[in-house]
């Protein structure tokens, strides 16, 4: 096993197969600490899963397994997980999720020299903010080669019953963000989610839209 240095934390992960082999690469370190994390895929387990995901290969089923591992622990740092993908405005970062729609494909409609995590970005709160982290994980890996950490300025949901751009109020935003963190976790930490929401609305605005067709008149508004 290595030692990467992931979100800001030192997580110890043991990867056989090529596709989270080669992502994780870029975040590995050359010194020796304890790790906060570990990450593995038992052949027990393994086995396991191939048996409840018939014609899936097992380098793609490891490779969601370590993401799903590393989405769980995010809780007993300050953070959570969300499937969302993180696009980079002046300096802060702008998630953007489609909770309901379970076929979204975000590289089709971000921009690729803006976005630096189309799945899984490490959301974790440090100094009383909320930080995005590029991640390895998800089938492309992350897009930065060399970290990015950036303040998380504001969250937007995308669904077909916003016409326009506009602030969302807690009644539309709560169940929304409740399902794109839920998408990640065990049952028993459904009860963090609460908490976790009650601490971002503090600190981030939420937004709704349609689509991002102009995603650039977009994100001026949604990071002032």
């Amino acid at each position: 096993m290595g030692i990467y240095r992931i979100s800001d934390l030192n997580i110890e992960i043991e990867a056989k197969y090529p596709t989270a082999s080669e992502n994780i690469k870029r975040y590995a370190v050359d010194y020796q600490e304890e790790p906060n994390v570990t990450l593995a895929l038992s052949d027990d387990r393994m086995i396991e899963l191939m048996e409840e995901n018939e014609g899936i290969t097992a380098d793609i089923l490891e490779a969601m397994y370590l993401a799903t591992l590393y989405c769980w622990s995010l809780f007993d740092f300050n953070g959570f997980p969300m499937k969302a993908s993180a696009v980079e405005h002046d300096g802060a970062c702008v998630l953007f999720a489609a909770p309901f729609d379970e076929q979204f494909d975000p590289t089709s409609v971000l921009p690729a020299d803006k976005t630096f995590v189309y799945n899984f970005p490490g959301i974790r709160m440090q100094d009383d903010l909320y930080y995005v982290f590029d991640t390895p994980f998800g089938m492309r890996g992350g897009l930065s080669k060399t970290g990015k950490k950036l303040p998380l300025k504001s969250i937007v949901f995308m669904d077909e019953r916003f016409d326009s751009l506009r602030e969302l109020e807690a009644k539309d935003f709560v169940p929304m963000f409740m399902r794109a963190v839920a998408q990640n976790v065990r049952h028993e930490r459904t009860k963090h989610t609460l908490f976790v929401l009650e601490r971002v609305m503090h600190v981030t605005k939420f937004y709704g839209v349609r689509d991002l067709n102009d995603i650039d008149f977009i994100l001026e508004r949604v990071a002032e």
